[in-house]
């Protein structure tokens, strides 16, 4: 069944989190915020999230404040994972990053460092299934599994966003992984067809709002559209949506 986390329930469980040797500022006064928005938090933030009800069956979705002047060094992931830098600005590996940017790393490809100067970054990282933690670059390099390394990185989409149409922003590729933005006009249904399938989609509203099922929808709300489900159809709202969807390839 597919999830939906309404931006505002999520933000009641936002928390300031400190991770040792990854959560790293140049201010002692300034915090790393973190809000959880579905399954559990890894390992390595669980101290400042255990308050959070959490299952690790389920995909694994947060939020990220980074601020100013702080670094979260070259890492990788043992799961696949996508990230939506939503606000600020970060130098994230060699590129400069701004709203509104999606980047994917398949599990155990190493990226990074994020660092931010005269101002912090916003952004989620969702994955297909619970992860325990980054693993630092080159420290951990020992704990890389020999498998294909796999980027992929689109900027500015909303900018290609046509209403009333799909558009490819990540093209798809065989295995499913591909990302598209479906601009909708006020008060128009649309379901969030692609053209293969994969091994699941978040769903996030980017820009107006959405209505699925009785759920009322705005800026920074998600949903979690597993394998099986049946493809999310929704109806914009007032302001109209863009609506940002992003697939994972089909785990074997």
């Amino acid at each position: 069944m597919t999830i939906v986390m309404d931006v505002n329930e999520a933000r009641k469980g936002r928390v300031p989190i400190d991770v040792k040797d990854y959560t790293n500022k140049t201010r002692e006064a300034d915090s790393y915020y973190a809000t959880l928005y579905m399954g559990a938090p890894p390992d390595t933030a669980g101290d400042s999230m255990s308050g959070v009800e959490a299952d690790k069956a389920l995909p694994q979705a947060y939020f990220v404040e980074q601020p100013a002047h702080a670094t979260v060094p070259a890492h990788f992931h043992d799961t696949n994972q996508f990230q939506v830098f939503t606000a600020g600005a970060t130098n994230f590996g060699k590129k400069h990053v701004r709203p509104l940017t999606v980047h994917y790393a398949g599990g155990h490809t190493p990226y990074g460092p994020i660092v931010t100067e005269d101002e912090g970054v916003h952004f989620f990282t969702l994955r297909q299934k619970w992860d325990s933690g980054g693993k630092p670059m080159p420290e951990m390099r020992d704990k890389l599994k020999p498998v294909r390394r796999c980027h992929r990185i689109a900027d500015d989409i909303l900018a290609a966003a046509v209403e009333g149409q799909r558009c490819d922003v990540v093209p798809f590729e065989e295995d499913g992984l591909g990302v598209s933005v479906f601009a909708v006009a006020a008060g128009t249904s649309q379901t969030l067809d692609l053209p293969v399938a994969g091994g699941g989609q978040y769903i996030l509203v980017s820009a107006g709002s959405m209505t699925y099922e009785s759920n009322e929808l705005a800026v920074d709300s998600c949903l979690y559209r597993f394998p099986d489900d049946e493809p999310v159809s929704m109806t914009a709202g007032a302001d109209g949506a863009r609506v940002l969807v992003m697939q994972f390839p089909a785990l074997n």
